[in-house]
């Protein structure tokens, strides 16, 4: 990720804390998948997987986020089912995350439904990624992060649901 992108994240990490961090980095995510042209879009504020993003191409993923500033990111069994359940519906699982740190960037792991949950080491997902999906939606991150970070630090995710209702993304909160 970019320099400016990591100050600005860091910014709204210490100000709204790690679990609203987290949140706001879905919402980011899903601006992303925006931006690169994916159609169908639900990004689910609680209860089930995170974000589910479809292109009219029929390529189609179900998102789970997790974002941490340690090494390890804790992934639960409701993970992995929510995840072989939107599996069913053709979808492919990934679990994304994120390290704050200077130096960090996404991760897509591909096959995140047959991960074993818990603790788990972040560089151990290395073998599952997704390079072109990575290269794609990273840049488009960091360009999410810039437009709407100083709306964000104003109004944080309720900020962040009215930008993805006005580009025709599925905002579920319950």
């Amino acid at each position: 990720m970019k320099t400016e992108t990591y100050e600005r994240l860091k910014g709204l990490h210490d100000k709204y804390g790690p679990q609203e961090f987290g949140k706001i980095c879905q919402k980011f995510l899903a601006i992303a998948f925006h931006i690169a042209g994916y159609s169908h879009i639900v990004e689910r504020g609680v209860q089930g997987v995170d974000i589910d993003a479809a292109k009219e191409s029929g390529e189609k993923y179900a998102v789970e986020v997790k974002t941490t500033v340690t090494k390890f990111v804790n992934f639960e069994q409701k993970d992995v089912n929510g995840l072989q359940k939107r599996k069913e519906d053709g979808y492919q699982p990934v679990l994304v995350v994120l390290r704050l740190d200077r130096f960090s960037d996404w991760i897509f792991a591909n096959k995140a439904d047959t991960i074993k949950p818990g603790s788990l080491y972040i560089d151990s997902l290395r073998v599952y990624r997704l390079h072109e999906l990575e290269r794609c939606i990273c840049p488009l991150f960091d360009k999410a992060v810039k437009e709407y970070f100083d709306g964000t630090m104003r109004g944080a995710q309720r900020y962040l649901d009215n930008i993805l209702r006005q580009k025709g993304v599925e905002v579920r909160r319950t």
